[in-house]
């Protein structure tokens, strides 16, 4: 970009050049087809600056991409759900919203996906297809030999 901005600034010089030449040319034939050049100076240089324009406007919108999720993900924190299972979980502090989990694989690419319960003991990412334990299996066991809950593992 910086080089584009430097180019246009050449141009405008050019022009500039240009402009002040034309004075000094007395045979109309030279001094149109100097002004013919000048304009199409003057055409570069308006359709630099309109990539320029739009090249800043695509820029301001990844900058205000990044703030939102910056803004976001402040609202999580990493927490151990239980042995080497790892998820992002909404602060005590930003109430009114219900407790839930997301994806940490998900976070890490800018994404906030809610984690899903699939069966007792188990949750996972509906996009990327992570699954993570809820509990060790050692409860899950106990919590099954006391309800004599006989279902999927």
């Amino acid at each position: 970009m910086a080089g584009e901005l430097i180019a246009g600034l050449g141009l405008f010089k050019t022009m500039f050049d240009m402009a002040r030449g034309l004075k000094d040319i007395n045979d109309a034939t030279i001094r149109n087809a100097a002004v013919i050049e000048l304009q199409e100076h003057i055409l570069a240089a308006q359709s630099a600056q309109a990539t320029l324009v739009e090249r800043v406007g695509s820029l301001e919108q990844t900058v205000a991409s990044f703030e939102k999720w910056d803004a976001e993900k402040q609202k999580y924190e990493l927490r151990e759900i239980s042995p080497n299972s790892f998820a992002y979980a909404l602060k005590d502090a930003h109430g009114g919203e219900p407790a839930h989990l997301i994806c940490a694989n998900c976070y890490e690419k800018r994404t906030k996906v809610i984690l899903q319960r699939v069966d007792l003991g188990h949750i996972a990412c509906p996009v990327c297809g992570t699954r993570l334990q809820l509990r060790s299996p050692e409860a899950t066991r106990q919590d099954r030999a006391i309800t004599g809950w006989r279902g999927a593992p």
